[in-house]
C-alpha cells in the first residue's frame, strides 16, 4: 500500500509540473471573447464594449481595469496569448504600451494604459486583417 501511495503522489507531482502556470492568474474571460483570458485583478468596465460580426470577420472592443501594475499585465498577456494560438507581432509595436498579436486572419491590439503604478486599464481590440 505504501508504494501505491508513493506512486500516486509522484503522479500528482508530475501532473502539476505540466499544468500551465498562467492558469492561476486568470480570473475568467472577456464577455465578448470566450477564449480571451481576463487577468486576475482585472474586471471589465463596460466602457467601449462592442461586438460586431461581419462577413469578413468580427470586430470586438472591450475595456478592463484593476489594481495590477502595468508590467504584470504586459507579462501576463505576452506569456499567455501565444499558448492560445496568438502570434506576437513585436515589429509592429510602435509604442511601449501596446501589444500586437495575430491569429487566423485576426489582429489583436492590447493597449496597456497605466493609471498609476499599481492601477492599469487594458483596451482590447480585435478586427480582421
Amino acid at each position: 500500500m505504501a508504494s501505491l501511495a508513493r506512486l500516486g503522489a509522484a503522479a500528482l507531482v508530475v501532473a502539476l509540473s505540466f499544468a500551465p502556470l498562467h492558469a492561476s492568474f486568470a480570473s475568467g474571460f472577456l464577455d465578448a471573447v470566450e477564449d480571451m483570458p481576463l487577468m486576475d485583478g482585472l474586471a471589465e468596465t463596460g466602457d467601449g464594449g462592442i461586438v460586431f460580426d461581419k462577413p469578413t470577420g468580427r470586430i470586438v472592443r472591450s475595456v478592463a481595469e484593476g489594481d495590477v501594475p502595468p508590467s504584470a499585465v504586459r507579462a501576463f498577456y505576452a506569456e499567455t496569448l501565444p499558448q492560445l494560438g496568438w502570434t506576437r507581432a513585436e515589429e509592429a509595436e510602435l509604442i511601449g504600451d501596446l501589444l500586437l498579436f495575430r491569429r487566423e486572419g485576426e489582429r489583436l491590439e492590447l493597449q496597456i494604459v497605466p493609471v498609476s503604478q499599481t492601477h492599469t486599464e487594458v483596451r482590447f481590440s480585435i478586427e480582421p486583417e
